[in-house]
């Protein structure tokens, strides 16, 4: 088996919240299907993937097409962990649980980036919002592609991943990549940075 299709294929547990998800894979036929048209839409994309992690913001099917772009693109790989640090706490404030979910979801992305040689980088940030985090790392990175994970079909208005997308498309002209799952399973969808954040909503 193709070794994107073992690591797609594989179930990592992660604790969100008080509640144990799976990222489950997407299925490698699919994934490639998906993972070849965004590449053909992102054919200038040869610098750095950007991936985007947060309590909010689950990026685990959209890391293994990141994967298989930055491999199709030769194009550097980095995996970052935001944690949103609440103002009523001092930034380096201890927050043990959000720090280990921040480890455990970053070694799923560097297992899954191993298992195909691609070298990846990753790091945690500390932030008040999500978005401004995401638009720093980016420039800090030279970012070519921002992915930024999944969210439900009519659920993004309001939400704080949507949140987090519409300040990010108003703040940049990078490329980002984002997931629409729905009850038929998860499509990629591919938008430009200048694309207006209100065409999303509704989705």
């Amino acid at each position: 088996m193709d070794p994107v299709g073992a690591a797609i294929a594989g179930t990592i547990i992660v604790a969100v919240g008080l509640t144990i998800y799976k990222m489950v894979h997407a299925p490698f036929s699919r994934t490639e299907m998906i993972a070849a048209h965004a590449t053909e839409q992102a054919k200038e994309i040869t610098g750095v993937i950007l991936v985007v992690f947060s309590t909010h913001i689950h990026s685990e099917v959209l890391m293994a097409l990141a994967v298989r772009m930055a491999k199709g693109r030769q194009a550097q790989l980095v995996a970052i962990y935001v944690i949103e640090v609440p103002y009523t706490l001092p930034i380096d404030a201890e927050l043990d649980q959000e720090e280990r979910l921040a480890l455990e979801v970053l070694t799923a992305a560097e297992e899954i980036a191993r298992r195909v040689g691609i070298e990846i980088s990753t790091r945690t940030i500390r932030e008040r919002q999500t978005g401004p985090a995401v638009i720093q790392a980016a420039r800090e990175e030279n970012a070519s592609l921002i992915v930024m994970g999944t969210y439900r079909e009519h659920r993004y208005a309001g939400a704080p991943m949507g949140q987090a997308i519409e300040y990010v498309l108003g703040q940049t002209e990078t490329d980002v990549l984002i997931g629409v799952s729905s009850m038929a399973g998860t499509e990629s969808m591919f938008s430009l940075g200048a694309f207006p954040a209100s065409g999303l909503k509704g989705r």
